[in-house]
């Protein structure tokens, strides 16, 4: 722009100033930014299509299987296709194979003795980084402040121009990584509402919590589970990746639904024993006391007495059977019948 408009003719801004007294300083200091970045976005480039022929060796074909198992939501290679970038990424910066390594960790150590001062560093660089959520904190000419929603870091980056249309306040899921001493984003970078920032916060919080203890901050956390922000990447470039975890989450309510239904069922139809052993008997024996006393039952028939009897008598053979130490009084009293009674139902079920 400023190879071709004039210092004195009208500011295209709209203002009705000449453009040297309006916009000429912030575009010359914004074309200035894009060059840097566009150099430092050149030599990432270089290095990446370097790893990307790396990890293309045949012995590398089992880990790129799994990873992709790992990083795709749906099996439809259409649909993948639209995130093969994506992919690209993840395979040679995030997926750890079976040698505990990333593929950038084993580019590095193969091919030491050929990289650059510059390599090393872009490579290093490379070890730390992670999709993030960022939320835009300062608009300058030549740079912009984002902050880390997750790990309340912040960065400058000079990306200006692919950051062009992101106001103050505006949110995003992005990648970057440092090249030169400047901060470039890698990858697409996604703008998302405030709601969904909110919710994907909070669900990626909440995982950290569960494995707080193995990761000594959210950082090194986000670095090990950088599909987490890939999967929600691909839900939000692809309504019908939503649709189907939607559908996926209903179909197991569906079945957990189902389930309750069934054993509620089975419960229901159980015989008066069965019922009363599972008022009164502990978790870790109900199980082995009803499957006793069903076998009890099939091979004896129809069995006639309290049922009150019976369930003590179960209770007290499994009990007794499990080497616990009580007595028949005490079973008895649980019951509400006399000792005499759990005597005679035990002998009962001894005598089958």
């Amino acid at each position: 722009m400023t190879a071709l408009l004039g210092r004195n003719e009208s500011c295209p801004c709209g203002s009705g100033r000449k453009y040297k007294r309006c916009c000429l300083n912030k575009d010359v200091v914004s074309e200035r930014a894009g060059r840097k970045v566009g150099i430092s976005q050149k030599q990432y480039s270089e290095l990446y299509t370097r790893i990307q022929q790396f990890a293309k060796q045949d012995k590398y074909q089992e880990e790129y299987e799994k990873a992709k198992e790992m990083f795709y939501i749906v099996e439809d290679e259409v649909t993948n296709s639209k995130f093969e970038r994506f992919f690209d990424t993840y395979f040679i910066q995030d997926h750890i194979m079976e040698n505990k390594k990333v593929m950038t960790v084993e580019f590095y150590e193969h091919n030491r003795d050929n990289l650059t001062t510059k390599d090393v560093e872009i490579l290093r660089n490379l070890f730390e980084s992670y999709v993030g959520m960022y939320e835009v904190k300062e608009v300058q000419d030549d740079k912009i402040l984002l902050k880390d929603c997750l790990t309340e870091k912040e960065v400058y980056t000079e990306d200006v121009n692919l950051l062009k249309d992101f106001k103050v306040g505006s949110s995003m899921i992005a990648r970057i990584v440092t090249v030169e001493e400047t901060s470039i984003l890698i990858d697409v970078t996604i703008s998302i509402s405030e709601a969904v920032k909110d919710v994907i916060c909070s669900d990626i919080k909440h995982l950290f919590k569960q494995y707080e203890d193995l990761y000594k901050d959210m950082k090194t956390f986000l670095i090990h589970h950088t599909h987490i922000l890939y999967k929600y990447m691909q839900q939000l470039l692809d309504p019908s990746i939503a649709e189907y975890l939607k559908q996926q989450k209903e179909a197991k309510m569906n079945q957990a639904s189902d389930e309750v239904a069934m054993t509620e069922e089975v419960i229901e139809n159980e015989c008066n024993v069965c019922s009363v052993l599972r008022k009164n008997v502990e978790k870790e024996h109900i199980d082995a006391c009803i499957a006793f006393w069903n076998e009890y039952k099939e091979a004896n028939g129809e069995v006639k007495g309290s049922e009150n009897g019976w369930a003590a008598a179960v209770e007290y053979h499994i009990k007794k059977a499990a080497g616990e130490n009580f007595t028949q009084a005490q079973i008895s009293k649980k019951y509400e019948i006399s000792p005499s009674t759990l005597g005679k139902r035990y002998k009962d079920l001894k005598v089958s």
